[in-house]
């Protein structure tokens, strides 16, 4: 069932991708790896933020 379920996400994210670009009438324009990178650095910095939220005190090392 795996490479079924990989196949039809593959193709729901390729359909999704052709309806924005046929909708906004823009080229399609990938990412690139400065987007997955700071994408993890918000996610830290949330993840950050809620701890201290709860009371914890965190210190990032490194």
């Amino acid at each position: 069932m795996g490479k079924k379920k990989a196949l039809v996400a593959l193709g729901h994210l390729i359909l999704r991708i052709a309806y924005k670009i046929l909708l906004t009438k823009e080229p399609y324009q990938e990412f690139g790896t400065e987007y997955l990178v700071k994408s993890e650095q918000d996610k830290e910095q949330r993840i950050i933020r809620q701890l201290q939220l709860k009371g914890y005190q965190v210190s990032k090392v490194g």
